[in-house]
């Protein structure tokens, strides 16, 4: 695995009620030593923040990873590197050279993370209470958890690094380790963070809660711990970490009519965790221009015809999208389809991680996947509730957990539109055992490909390893430990 290292200036998201803006130099290879620094409780601030601005960075990945291969959204011919990048993997044309095979986004937050849990026991300062250590490594676990959850479900096995690399004394050949062992082991990380983690952070806005919006609250770890055990089929645990967030009485859902201020302002009361963008602080982002001016994505009329099947529903057109195929919630500021953002001052639109309209669907699919009749019934219950808040009507359900899951998926994928989630959701549904799940993923992904291409995709995702990305050839190069997905290790890359 290669980690570049070399100066960098990062504009720190805010980390406290008196500090709205901080710079952190991260010392060079050879040069970041704790005798120089690791000093003060604010050393540590700076290298935590430096994690959430290295999770900003990695936001255009984080959505392309999510969407270009599910079935939401289509492509403009033009794009960034990244957009170009993700038309290859909507046609399944798929290099170990593609610019999104590569990991290293998620591993400069790994590598924040790191430092923070390795270094920030050992400072000694008087305002540094061990209570306040603690909570701070809880929002480090959350981050180190989160990129290797991304990682898990983009490359399957990937590299465990749990030490910061610092110096030459860090090995640099590691081999992989097994996806779902990594995860178990986060799992643990995360448990064992709870107690530890704050339920809210002071705020300078109480109408603008970046802190507890934008850094791991206690809520955001159980969401991602409800997250992990989904994917990884542990749904009777699954169902209490979701309980937890549902029965916090800090987050709530918003009603439909405000649904869409989940997007403008942002930071709602449904928000869970979101990448923050400030534009007073230099922080912006170019998601006017991805949707709106340059219209690199836009909806697929797949995804278009979800909405139109249900014209009552709040999150359709002119909340979600626009007549002319737009992703609106990005670039409006209200569910009119009409009243737009200003592009060169209202440019610090949110990228949402978690919400708990997130958290109630993973429990209801948690209870479907359990299967039971009770629990089938107790799934459509969760369904309705979001179903209700957003204009339909409930649905009767389906006596068939196959039936269930499509009747969930439905959901999803009107709900979470272009929110970086609609492509995991289809792999963790193939990757179940039960009859009929597999061939459900394939047809959805389908639902998007060309006359011409579909057989051809089709026999591709027969083959669960074409599920992940292979391993960029630069990093095999670099690392001699590492093993290339084996479906891609024929096909010339």
């Amino acid at each position: 695995m290669k980690i570049n290292h070399y100066i960098v200036t990062l504009l720190i998201v805010t980390l406290s009620a008196s500090s709205c803006q901080d710079y952190l130099t991260i010392l060079p290879e050879n040069n970041q030593s704790t005798d120089q620094y690791w000093k003060t409780k604010e050393d540590v601030e700076d290298v935590l923040g430096a994690g959430y601005v290295k999770l900003q960075a990695a936001q255009e990945y984080l959505m392309l990873w999510g969407e270009a291969r599910g079935n939401g959204i289509y492509f403009n011919t033009t794009g960034t590197t990244g957009a170009l990048a993700a038309q290859k993997l909507r046609q399944f044309d798929i290099l170990a050279t593609n610019d999104l095979t590569k990991w290293d986004k998620l591993y400069s937050v790994i590598n924040m993370a790191n430092s923070v849990i390795k270094y920030g026991p050992t400072v000694k300062d008087a305002s540094f209470n061990v209570n306040v250590m603690h909570s701070y490594l809880s929002e480090a676990y959350f981050q180190r958890a989160l990129a290797y959850f991304y990682l898990v479900r983009i490359w399957k096995n990937v590299p465990y690094v749990t030490q910061p690399y610092v110096d030459d004394s860090a090995p640099y050949d590691i081999a992989q380790t097994s996806g779902d062992q990594i995860l178990k082991n986060c799992l643990v990380d995360l448990n064992n963070s709870l107690e530890s983690a704050k339920t809210k952070f002071p705020e300078t806005d109480p109408a603008n809660p970046i802190n507890s919006k934008g850094r791991a609250t206690k809520w955001a770890i159980y969401a991602l711990i409800a997250d992990i055990n989904l994917w990884l089929g542990n749904y009777d645990d699954c169902i209490p970490a979701c309980e937890a967030v549902i029965n916090s009485g800090q987050i709530g859902l918003i009603s439909g009519a405000n649904w869409f201020m989940n997007y403008f302002p942002g930071n709602s009361n449904e928000s869970i965790f979101e990448i923050q963008y400030n534009y007073n602080l230099g922080q912006t982002n170019s998601f006017i221009s991805w949707f709106s001016t340059s219209k690199y994505y836009f909806i697929s009329p797949f995804q278009q015809s979800l909405y139109e099947a249900n014209p009552t529903d709040k999150r359709g057109l002119n909340a979600s999208y626009t007549a002319d195929g737009k992703i609106w919630k990005y670039i409006g500021i209200a569910a009119d389809g009409a009243t737009a953002r200003n592009s060169s001052s209202q440019n610090d639109q949110h990228w949402i991680i978690y919400r708990l309209a997130d958290v109630y669907l993973m429990e209801a699919e948690a209870y479907i996947m359990k299967g039971d009749s009770s629990s089938l019934s107790k799934g459509l219950e969760i369904v309705n509730t979001i179903r209700t808040r957003a204009g339909l009507t409930p649905s009767a359900g389906n006596s068939d957990k196959l039936g269930m899951i499509q009747i969930l998926l439905k959901e999803r994928e009107r709900e979470f539109f272009c929110e970086g989630k609609n492509w995991f959701d289809l792999v963790r549904i193939g990757r179940r055992p039960d009859a009929g799940f597999k061939e459900f993923f394939i047809e959805q992904v389908l639902q998007v490909a060309s006359a011409s291409t579909s057989s051809m995709i089709r026999a591709i995702l027969q083959d669960p390893n074409s599920w992940y990305l292979p391993v960029n050839s630069n990093e095999l190069m670099t690392n001699s430990l590492l093993v290339q997905n084996p479906y891609y290790a024929n096909l010339g890359n």
